[in-house]
This record gives structure tokens, sequence and C-alpha cells, in this order.
């Protein structure tokens, strides 16, 4: 068992790094993201709810909203490093932290793809939602699996359910490409 649940959790845990460093990779050097961009939009429109009906985002606040994100799922990259480190003695006890820490990652991908995009940034929102919903899909896989491998009867279904994590990732990894290319067309305008 305790081979089974530390293989589980390297898998879970380099899905879910690879995930994080989507996105947050891209919001180093910009932020000033929410700087003059051209936008029209006054201060008095803007104080609304951020995804309130199908009005798009100012590309301000498209850009702002976007690094929020990717500065909380940044920080919750850290508790995958320790929940990682904690693997090493605790398998157990670090699948209860990942799990924690996925259940905070999969709204904010889940936000990040139903971002209303300004028209600027329409083909960047398609790349980024493609990304984020793989992200979530992914997310909600290793969820799946966590919560068998906290069950010593389930070892088995956790273990295919890893092979078919990994039979997966070269796909997911292409969706996570995608996602990086539209938060770069985004961050980097």
């Amino acid at each position: 068992m305790t081979n089974t649940m530390k293989k589980l959790t390297a898998l879970l845990m380099a899905a879910v790094m690879m995930l994080s460093l989507a996105a947050c990779g891209k919001d180093d050097g910009n932020k000033d993201a929410g700087k003059d961009n051209g936008s029209n939009v006054s201060d008095t429109d803007k104080k609304g709810d951020d995804n309130k009906g199908d009005a798009a985002l100012s590309e301000e606040d498209y850009k702002a909203k976007i690094t929020e994100i990717g500065t909380k799922v940044g920080e919750l990259t850290e508790d995958v490093t320790a929940a990682q480190t904690k693997a090493q003695t605790d398998p157990q006890g670090a699948l209860k932290d990942l799990t924690a820490t996925v259940n905070e990652m999969k709204p904010l991908y889940q936000e990040l793809a139903d971002l209303k995009a300004p028209e600027k940034f329409t083909d960047a929102q398609v790349k980024i939602k493609n990304g984020s919903d793989a992200s979530v899909e992914i997310l909600d896989m290793t969820l799946e699996m966590m919560e068998m491998a906290a069950d010593p009867e389930k070892a088995a279904e956790a273990a295919d359910k890893v092979t078919e994590l990994q039979a997966k990732m070269t796909e997911y990894s292409a969706k996570v490409t995608e996602l990086q290319e539209g938060l770069t067309e985004v961050l980097g305008a």
C-alpha cells in the first residue's frame, strides 16, 4: 500500500504542479497589467461584479483578474510543494493536504474559464477556457483518485485511475500549453 500511495501522491502532485505553473507562470513582470491600455471604460462602469451578466470586462479589469487568479494559484503551489515533502513520511497526510489544495484550486480554474474577455482578447480567452476546462477535468480526476486512495479497499481502483490519468497526461499537457499561450497573449499585450 505504501508504494501505491507514494506513486499516486507523486502523480497527483505532478498534475497539480503542471496546472499551477500554467496559471501562475505568466503573471511575473505584469504587475502593471491594469495600467493604461487604451480602455475607454470609466471607473463608475467598472464597480459592479466582474462576471455579472454577459458584459465583457474592460481590458484593465480582465488582465487584473487573470493576474489575481494566477497569484492565488501560485500561492497554492506552495501547499503542493509542502505536501510533496510530507508524502515522503506521511503519504495519507499528504493526500489529505493535497485534497484541500485541489478543492481550493478548482474554482479558480473555473473562474478563469468563465471570464468575459474584451473583444481584443476573444481568441486568447478561447485558449484559456480550453486549458482551464481541461485543468478542471484533471482536478476532478485527481480528487476522485485521492478519495479512492484514502480507502484501502479501493487501492486497485485508485491504481487503475492513476494509469488512466497517466495515459491522458499527454492530451492534458497540450491543453495546458494552450492555456499558457492564451495567458501569454493577454498578459504580454
